[in-house]
């Protein structure tokens, strides 16, 4: 499939794990992708090259999220190489790098994965250019108990909590330029089915049945949402009810 055709699309994070697997089927969906990381270079690359090698586009780029610096360079890059992006997909986060020092730890934890996400959402707006587009943020749109009994439970909890709200706020803000701001649970894929229009026209205003779904029965549900297949959806509706599975 092709929905993303002319599209391009920003995948922070994304030298392996999840955030690789998002960046080969936004490419697979005929996206350009411009593949960051801040600690892996080369796993990054590996990434890009292996989009390339299956026919797509993509081009690796480092930076780390949590310095505006680096952010506007990722974006910069993405303009130069690709064009202006449509799509920012903010995976980059660490759950911890300290565990001896539990400030210099959590200092470090809040500015990647919520300061971080924070300046990728500004940027991508500016660079959205006043033509609308898509951003999501890799999170749980689930309550913070979830997180209970784990290691750095308050710590992640608190985290994502963040970002949910975060991502409720923007999209808020942002619906009148016609971006989209999606919080999206990359561990739980619990989405049964997601019910496309038949006529856009008549659904303008509602969202799409999310029913209960096992993993793996929905594949398409996040490069679904980075189409123009479902753009009536309007912002904070889809934040507010969150959205699952890749």
């Amino acid at each position: 499939m092709t929905r993303l055709t002319g599209k391009t699309a920003v995948v922070t994070g994304a030298a392996n794990g999840p955030a690789a697997r998002i960046a080969a089927r936004l490419a697979a969906e005929g996206a350009a992708v411009i593949i960051n990381d801040a600690t892996d270079s080369e796993g990054a690359s590996r990434v890009a090259a292996d989009i390339v090698r299956c026919g797509g586009r993509a081009v690796a780029v480092e930076g780390d999220v949590s310095k505006s610096q680096d952010v506007k360079r990722i974006f910069r890059t993405a303009v130069e190489i690709f064009g202006r992006p449509d799509i920012v997909v903010n995976n980059a986060g660490i759950v911890r790098t300290d565990p001896q020092q539990p400030e210099t730890d959590a200092n470090r934890t809040f500015a990647v994965n919520v300061f971080g996400t924070f300046l990728m959402c500004q940027e991508a707006a500016r660079q959205f250019a006043g033509k609308g587009g898509l951003i999501i943020n890799m999170s749980a749109m689930t309550d913070a108990t979830a997180e209970a009994g784990k290691p750095d439970a308050d710590k992640q909890s608190t985290i994502r909590s963040a970002i949910d709200m975060l991502t409720l706020g923007l999209a808020r803000e942002f619906a009148e330029r016609g971006i989209r701001v999606v919080s999206v649970d990359p561990a739980n894929f619990d989405a049964e089915d997601l019910y496309e229009p038949v006529r856009r026209e008549k659904t303008a205003h509602r969202i799409p049945a999310l029913k209960s779904l096992r993993r793996g029965r929905l594949p398409g549900a996040g490069t679904l949402a980075a189409s123009d297949d479902i753009a009536f959806i309007r912002n904070d509706l889809v934040a507010s009810a969150g959205w699952r599975g890749w």
